[in-house]
């Protein structure tokens, strides 16, 4: 008996029936614990993801309602069931009409809205593109805080306040361009350029041109025209702006606009008669930027206003039509005070989805190419020069002139809007002397100018070299009311460093030579005087010659003409 209760606790050792039973008790109260952190964590989960949800569909509700945002958001949050009273800088909305703030801490659940302007800007920070104010808003910001309970947890653990934000802006867009369309037109010019970009003759009076400077041309309905015309269904905006297409088609395409008058159509009737053996295609995404329609199918944007000068847009899709982006244009003698002229002009490549009109959001960016002209004139010398030829070598850089869309204010619930636009004009460099034709057409390269002989005669040699840059690069921010929106008023950006009074300068700074029986003497007055006649009688020819050659490029020096022809604010989209 003795022996089998001495064995006894040994066998209890060794027994290892039960040992599941035991371990589950030991171990249930850590799992059942787990279990009830996890229904408290999963719960907490939903409220959060329901009370974004809030906060976003209410952000949507009172930016559509900027009047009142504050009552809009509250009547979306009681018609679904919620109840949160919602404080605004006026007081807190509550069901009992609108009480103190002192009041919000009675509440378990509020909504705080905000008003102000949410700008789109890549540049900024996420925090930086909302800013509180409450004029001219055109977005709300609902965040949304609500004490939560805890089932299991509120043992050993306060319950949590839960918080969402929600951000909805109008969702704005305008349509702007940047180019050139007031001038003093010479149209000799304009066909020499013009031919040179085509490959073919052009021969239009100035009456013609300026018919098609003072005319517009809705492109968007100009594209819709143009698939149309290429046979072209169920493609987007995109697709066709990617498209190779005759430049005939182009002046086609806008001839089907019901709008132009009849100076107008004859002026592109005979351009088009005269571009018929061309062969130059064009893509007219160098053209115009349609941004968010860039997806839209075509005939689906007649509500919106995309209108830029008919010569400004076909000018465009010349420049991107002359593949080689390089003419040579001889102009003999055809400008007044001008014995000869010979000018060749290198175009830049135009800058990715910067062409010179768009359609977009606030940081949407349009621009005129990149130029540059090398120009070679001569003239009949003055005063000590009479009877000699003198030679002027001229090399031109303009800066494209940029517009960027930086500001849309929305003013009510029609949608109108205030545009902002900033800009700088296409300013550049001149130089007197010759130049490194090998570099002239390479945009990366800058071409090497050096001395260069004005006056070659039996005992008489002039060299001379000077060079000016213009540098006030400041922009200047132009506002468009939705009134001059409507009628499509241009404005004017501008420097003081105009072409003639860079011209003025680039004389001033003259440097010479002056050989005398093969002798360098330095500067004689009388032949220096006679040099600085010839070559101020040259300012008037040489500023026509330039003006209408960069004219028929979209360009100005100094200045650049912008318009805005459309803005809306649409339906609010969530931001944030």
């Amino acid at each position: 008996m003795k022996r089998r209760l001495s064995l006894l606790p040994r066998r209890m050792l060794k027994e290892d029936t039960g040992n599941i039973a035991v371990s589950a008790a030991l171990v249930a109260p850590l799992i059942i614990g787990t279990l009830a952190l996890g229904v408290d964590y999963g719960h907490l989960t939903m409220q959060q993801r329901a009370l974004q949800q809030a906060a976003d569909l209410s952000a949507i509700v009172a930016a559509s309602s900027l009047t009142n945002p504050g009552q809009a958001a509250f009547n979306y949050f009681k018609m679904n069931g919620l109840d949160m009273p919602v404080a605004t800088a006026t007081g807190l909305i509550t069901d009992t009409g609108v009480v103190s703030l002192d009041k919000i801490s009675q509440y378990a659940a509020v909504a705080t809205v905000t008003t102000g302007r949410y700008t789109a800007d890549p540049t900024l920070s996420v925090d930086a593109r909302f800013v509180q104010t409450s004029s001219y808003p055109d977005a709300v910001r609902v965040e949304v805080r609500r004490k939560e309970t805890l089932f299991f947890a509120s043992a050993f653990a306060d319950p949590p306040t839960l918080g969402a934000v929600g951000t909805a802006a109008a969702n704005k867009m305008a349509s702007f361009s940047i180019g050139s369309r007031l001038a003093s037109l010479h149209g000799g010019v304009l066909n020499a350029v013009l031919s040179g970009l085509l490959g073919t003759s052009i021969s239009l009076d100035v009456m013609d041109y300026r018919a098609l400077i003072d005319a517009d041309v809705a492109v968007l309905k100009t594209l819709d025209a143009l698939a149309i015309d290429l046979g072209l269904t169920a493609v987007t905006y995109e697709d066709l702006l990617q498209t190779d297409v005759s430049f005939g088609k182009v002046i086609d395409a806008v001839l089907r606009l019901t709008t132009l008058d009849a100076k107008t159509r004859s002026a592109l009737e005979a351009l088009k008669r005269q571009v018929a053996k061309t062969k130059l295609t064009v893509k007219l995404e160098n053209v115009l930027n349609p941004g968010p329609y860039s997806e839209r199918l075509i005939g689906s944007a007649d509500h919106l206003t995309v209108n830029v000068g008919v010569f400004e847009f076909l000018t465009a899709a010349a420049a991107a039509a002359n593949g080689k982006n390089q003419v040579a244009v001889d102009l003999g003698a055809t400008i007044p005070g001008l014995a000869s002229a010979k000018l060749s002009i290198a175009i830049g490549a135009p800058p990715v989805s910067t062409p010179p009109a768009a359609v977009g959001g606030v940081g949407t960016i349009v621009r005129t190419a990149q130029t540059r002209i090398a120009l070679n004139v001569s003239t009949d010398g003055l005063l000590a020069l009479a009877g000699i030829k003198v030679k002027v070598p001229l090399y031109v850089e303009v800066a494209h002139a940029e517009a960027k869309l930086a500001e849309i204010n929305c003013r009510d619930r029609s949608g109108s809007a205030d545009v902002r636009i900033s800009a700088v004009p296409g300013l550049a460099e001149i130089a007197l002397g010759n130049i490194d034709t090998s570099a002239f057409a390479n945009f990366g390269t800058k071409p090497r100018v050096t001395k260069a002989t004005l006056v070659q005669a039996p005992l008489l040699g002039i060299d001379a070299m000077a060079y000016i840059n213009a540098s006030n690069m400041d922009k200047k921010t132009l506002t468009f009311t939705p009134n001059e929106i409507a009628s499509g008023t241009v404005k004017t950006v501008s420097t003081s460093q105009t072409l003639t009074s860079l011209q003025f300068s680039l004389l001033k700074n003259l440097d010479v030579d002056i050989r005398l029986a093969g002798l360098t003497l330095g500067t004689p007055q009388a032949v220096q005087n006679a040099l600085a006649q010839t070559l101020s009688n040259l300012t008037v020819p040489l500023d026509s010659l330039l003006y209408n050659t960069l004219l028929a490029l979209g360009i100005r020096i100094g200045e650049a003409d912008v318009r805005a022809t459309y803005a809306t604010c649409q339906q609010p989209v969530l931001v944030q």
